[in-house]
């Protein structure tokens, strides 16, 4: 029986969450449970001063993000370099959302070839109107859903370091160097990435 693939999923209620993956991979090598954080978080004390409904959010969607993390990556997420802990966490999302992997492949990657390194808020626009064509539950989100989703395209790319913001709406590719041990987790973490992150070089 074919195995039939998730279709492209919307990047809506959450961020790229750099400073609150990192803060979650220490304390869960501290010892901490999610049951602990997520008591945390309904207590409002988990991420600094902030509503307990949003914290819970963001739990939530780090819970799912770490979910079969190794739990060997947990000390690079916690104490690695910026560079380091800025690419595992883009791997960390882009093998629960495909679709910035994609846009990543087909915008950049294609540009980077070219030698053209210039991507704006049109590019990110098209890649979504050619998502729409190919995959029926794009083509049903709704504007705001499409417009959130277009603008998260870019900024988490730049949360990321892949891309640098030169002027709204406007960015510059990166190229992208890896450390060997980096180089090895996003192989872990996702396979359809790597090869990717080695082209922007």
């Amino acid at each position: 029986m074919p195995v039939t693939l998730p279709g492209p999923t919307a990047l809506t209620n959450v961020q790229f969450l750099l400073a609150e993956s990192t803060q979650v991979a220490q304390a869960l090598l501290d010892g901490a449970t999610w049951e602990d954080l997520r008591l945390a978080a309904r207590e409002g004390r988990l991420f600094g001063p902030g509503k307990a409904s949003s914290q819970l959010t963001v739990l939530t969607a780090l819970r799912g993000r770490f979910g079969d993390l190794p739990g060997e990556l947990l000390p690079d997420l916690a104490q690695g370099t910026l560079e380091a802990r800025r690419t595992l966490v883009l791997a960390l999302v882009t093998r629960r959302k495909p679709l910035l992997r994609d846009f990543l492949a087909d915008v950049l990657l294609h540009k980077w070839r070219r030698l053209d390194r210039q991507v704006t808020d049109a590019d990110a626009r098209a890649f979504l109107t050619h998502q729409a064509e190919q995959h029926r539950e794009v083509a049903t989100w709704s504007p705001a859903t499409a417009q959130k989703t277009r603008g998260n395209l870019t900024r988490f790319l730049v949360d990321a370091g892949v891309l640098r913001e030169r002027r709204k709406g406007e960015f510059e590719i990166l190229p992208q160097y890896l450390a060997p041990q980096v180089r090895a987790a996003v192989q872990r973490l996702d396979p359809l990435l790597f090869p990717l992150l080695e082209a922007l070089q």
